[in-house]
């Protein structure tokens, strides 16, 4: 017997809405012939718990909600790790995409988090789901949290790689490919490529990651994962804390990032203050992504000084910091680098900033 979901039964949602999801439900129903899609009833007892914790112990506003499968419950110290990131951990293990739909009014909507990290589609694919169907529902989670709450952003992680499902990797990569192929399309969504540093360099699976189920992952595996997602955060996230994360470098992901710059020109007397963030690619630092920050951290050190040609066009910058620490490392370095256009031209670098005659000593 069909039953309206939940999130359908609420009185919130405008009633266009409601049709527009009926009518998903109405036509992937059809594509769901010969896929077994589990009954989301089987963890109600799991969010009742998570609404027994909430009244306890009331949650952080303005957080990072982490919320999917085993992944995400399993990564026990996933505030140590991304601190002092704000986060809310909602990881109820087993689950598919279609049970943070089917629970989206009790373990999503409620927290107004300001972003969301999702780990969906490793479970609908040992199912027998489809990539289609799992895209769908990814869709249909991503319209209602566009709806609910239009100013938080979408992380969506990738389907991780795992020996003990390597059997169904092609079609995790063809899963993979649709949440990149939204990511490029939609500014509200970010794709965290974490299959890419899980596994080796040639595309093979590792076998020193995982737990002896050869499907969770280890403490190895974990420092991975928590790194590639920490470098995916800080830009867009680090910005709204009170404490600063630094400057750091990210060996794994090979990404510099400053969650806060102070920019000045030769054009303006003012400040500008952003989070930037750099990639190390053939020794050069490129300009990958920054966020404007509404107000300088009060321990912002970091300098990005540009010059412009006549015309408006960047001639050259300098980017200097006074400390840079390694991840997972602790070292610290000072470090400057330099952009010329007369060097690295943007019209033979596909407009890529390129910063190269990188500078930097050891902090004794």
């Amino acid at each position: 017997m069909f039953e309206l979901p939940r999130f359908l039964r609420a009185n919130t949602w405008p009633p266009i809405l409601k049709i527009a999801a009926l009518l998903f439900l109405a036509t992937d129903s059809q594509s769901l012939v010969g896929q077994t899609q589990p009954d989301p009833i089987r963890y109600e007892s799991q969010i009742l718990t998570f609404e027994e914790r909430d009244f306890s112990s009331p949650p952080p506003s303005n957080a990072i909600l982490l919320v999917g499968s085993s992944s995400i419950r399993f990564w026990n110290n996933a505030s140590a790790e991304l601190s002092p990131l704000t986060i809310i951990q909602r990881g109820f293990g087993g689950s598919v995409m279609n049970d943070v739909v089917y629970y989206f009014d009790r373990i999503v909507s409620k927290y107004n988090p300001r972003a969301i990290v999702l780990y969906e589609g490793d479970n609908d694919l040992a199912y027998g789901l489809s990539p289609s169907t799992i895209l769908s529902q990814f869709d249909t989670l991503t319209t209602m949290i566009k709806t609910e709450l239009p100013n938080t952003r979408i992380y969506i992680l990738s389907v991780k790689p795992s020996i003990a499902r390597a059997h169904l990797w092609h079609l995790a990569v063809e899963v993979n490919a649709g949440f990149s192929e939204r990511a490029a399309g939609d500014e509200k969504i970010s794709h965290i490529p974490i299959a890419k540093y899980l596994n080796r360099t040639d595309g093979s699976f590792r076998n020193d990651i995982f737990v002896s189920d050869q499907l969770h992952l280890n403490n190895l595996g974990y420092e991975i994962w928590s790194e590639v997602i920490r470098a995916a955060l800080s830009v867009h996230e680090a910005p709204e804390e009170a404490v600063s994360l630094g400057t750091i470098y990210y060996p794994k992901t090979q990404d510099l990032i400053s969650d806060c710059v102070n920019v000045t020109t030769d054009s303006e007397d003012s400040t500008l203050a952003m989070s930037l963030r750099f990639r190390l690619i053939n020794s050069n630092l490129v300009i990958q992504d920054f966020k404007i920050r509404d107000q300088p951290n009060k321990n912002c050190e970091d300098q990005l000084r540009v010059l412009f040609n006549q015309d408006g066009s960047v001639a050259s910058a300098r980017y200097d910091t006074r400390m840079v620490s390694i991840h997972q490392n602790g070292t610290q370095y000072q470090l400057s680098a330099n952009y010329s256009d007369a060097r690295k031209p943007l019209s033979e670098n596909n407009s890529a900033f390129l910063f190269d005659r990188i500078n930097f000593s050891a902090i004794k």
